[in-house]
């Protein structure tokens, strides 16, 4: 039988708990939830806020969101200037009052000792110094690491430089053919323009990726953009398929190779929460869950036999005028290894089951999972 005070306790755990899932209702984005999660707890870690997210359904897949609700904790215990020690046990008024009592005792049994004269700690270096019996050396401060050139830079460089003659024909023959530039003098001066230009914006992007901040600024831009250029004149001048031909071996190969000389990585990793990010790693979930492809740990062999384990059942209970059902009942059991595998037999046993007895569903006699809570609510708010 439950007292009165283990009544009044769970009174009081089911408003606190209808409290939070109240609040926790209330707020708009999953921040100020993380945040409501750790004032609600007395000293949160990211453990704990998890485990309070998910109790509530705010967070669904732990191992996902473990990052950024770390991060969340970590930044508001900075705000209050709280420590983080990681995995560490919290510090109880038993264990402290333990540690000052060994502190007490460790101070007193050194004073009882005699102190002993500091001894003049050497550097490294000059002891081993001492020891080969050569002069020391002088250390040199560390200074930072240089950014390594990628392997085969020079060979990128080259090929660069070789898809530029490829562009320059293109210049040269659409400046010809298509602006009615005869002139030979006029035409030189003035045909390698888009040349010219990728060749400033490589230098510029070579020292933008040699400066402090490592990146190759505006003008990365800017080669992209001529290389759209001349990939338009070269469709109009040769037209669809020598154009592609054309576009393809010359500045967009030299673009390429330009960034693998550099070291750029073309495509940047980024960790931003969006909608539309999302939107559509929600749609990207539902679409291979439809497609029996989940992330639930299974490898193909073990979704194969699931899911023939699943049909096996379903063709057992089908009626006799379904089309070769005898044949696909069998070729069902053999993909399923129920006949060798011990799990498997027994979830098509389970599937069986749960398909023959569906119909006894609606006939369940089941209690109402909100009666309980919702007497101990009453009989608190009645005291």
């Amino acid at each position: 039988m439950e007292t009165e005070s283990d009544q009044r306790a769970a009174s009081a755990d089911v408003l606190s708990s209808a409290a939070h899932a109240a609040r926790l209702a209330m707020l708009n984005t999953v921040d100020e939830r993380i945040r409501y999660a750790c004032e609600a707890l007395v000293h949160p870690s990211t453990s704990d806020v998890l485990a309070f997210l998910m109790t509530y359904g705010v967070v669904t897949n732990p191992k996902r969101e473990r990052a950024y609700v770390s991060t969340q904790v970590d930044k508001w215990r900075e705000e209050r200037g709280l420590g983080d020690t990681g995995e560490l046990p919290r510090m109880s008024a038993e264990m402290l009052t333990e540690l000052d009592g060994l502190r007490t005792t460790d101070e007193a049994d050194v004073a009882t000792d005699t102190k002993p004269e500091p001894a003049k700690v050497q550097p490294a270096a000059e002891q081993t110094s001492q020891i080969n019996g050569a002069p020391a050396a002088p250390v040199a401060p560390a200074t930072p690491a240089n950014r390594k050139t990628p392997e085969g830079s020079r060979g990128f460089y080259l090929v660069a430089f070789m898809s530029l003659l490829v562009s320059v024909d293109t210049s040269w023959r659409f400046f010809g053919d298509r602006l009615g530039i005869t002139n030979i003098y006029e035409r030189a001066t003035m045909f390698a323009v888009v040349e010219v230009a990728l060749i400033a914006c490589g230098f510029a992007m070579r020292a933008g990726i040699r400066s402090h901040s490592g990146k190759p600024g505006p003008a990365r831009l800017i080669l992209w953009a001529l290389c759209a250029a001349s990939g338009y004149m070269a469709f109009d001048l040769a037209g669809p398929v020598s154009g592609l031909a054309r576009v393809t071996l010359g500045p967009v190969l030299g673009v390429i190779m330009l960034h693998l000389a550099l070291g750029i990585e073309i495509r940047h990793t980024r960790h931003r929460v969006t909608t539309w990010s999302r939107v559509s790693r929600e749609l990207k979930e539902r679409f291979l869950s439809r497609l029996g492809l989940g992330d639930d740990e299974r490898d193909a062999l073990a979704r194969t036999r699931d899911r023939a384990a699943r049909r096996a059942a379903h063709l057992a209970r089908a009626s006799w005028v379904t089309p070769f059902r005898k044949a696909r009942l069998g070729r069902a059991l053999r993909a399923a290894n129920a006949a060798h595998d011990e799990r498997m037999r027994a979830r098509l046993m389970a599937e069986l089951a749960a398909v023959q007895h569906a119909d006894e569903l609606r006939r369940l006699d089941l209690a109402s999972p909100w009666a309980g809570s919702l007497s101990s609510t009453l009989k608190y708010l009645k005291r």
